[in-house]
């Protein structure tokens, strides 16, 4: 009886540690795509706005392994 509650705890312990101990590798980079359209498109405007960019928008790529 004593070993089903050690396995309730056991197992969930087990798929977490398994499923986190992969982290995938990021990149992080400006979306130079959309920066261009935000500031083509204020051009285009009727009324014009200077975009001034506080935090730039990013993308991410997962980088690749070296195996």
């Amino acid at each position: 009886m004593k070993s089903r509650p050690q396995l309730y705890v056991l197992l969930p312990t087990i798929v977490l540690l398994a499923a986190c101990s992969t982290v995938p590798q990021y990149q992080i980079q400006p979306d130079y795509d959309y920066i261009q359209q935000v500031e083509n498109s204020s051009k285009v405007s009727s009324h014009t706005a200077t975009v001034y960019w506080v935090n730039p928008p990013i993308k991410r790529q997962q980088q690749q392994e070296n195996k």
